[in-house]
């Protein structure tokens, strides 16, 4: 063993260590989609505990097609959905995805999930980090038993 470690050194190449993301992901859900539509949104919070800002640059899930970080935003009045290219985390701050700001539209879905269902997502940073994260599936009749 010290003699791979010694050529490994020697070779001048630096072991890797699995650095902590900077960025944790909480609160992740995915709405129940509306009868006959093959769609839905997931949100989540989004805090950045590093140093420098951070950006989610992607989303995925295994049961969905396609996904696309979107955001409403109001324009002369008129509340208007758009796809962002990316999400900027600001240094030591928090960015929710909740219904009416960011959120990820899911598109295609493979298969249609129901109440309380697990999910995966899986987000892509900036820096090319990935994090796989629990989300649970809620409907838009569910009543809530709590603020957030």
């Amino acid at each position: 063993m010290l003699r791979a470690i010694l050529f490994v050194l020697a070779l001048g190449v630096a072991p890797v260590w699995a650095e902590a993301p900077t960025v944790t992901v909480t609160d992740a859900t995915v709405r129940v989609p509306l009868p006959g539509k093959d769609l839905t949104s997931a949100y989540f919070l989004l805090h950045n505990t590093g140093e420098e800002a951070r950006s989610l640059v992607a989303v995925s899930a295994e049961f969905a097609e396609r996904a696309e970080l979107h955001e409403h935003r109001t324009e002369d009045g008129m509340m208007r959905m758009r796809q962002v290219d990316a999400v900027e985390i600001p240094a030591g701050k928090k960015v929710r995805f909740a219904s009416g700001g960011y959120h990820v539209m899911l598109f295609g879905l493979e298969r249609r999930p129901r109440t309380g269902d697990p999910l995966q997502l899986i987000l892509t940073f900036d820096d090319g980090s990935e994090q796989t994260v629990k989300a649970y599936a809620v409907s838009v009749f569910d009543r809530p038993h709590h603020d957030h």
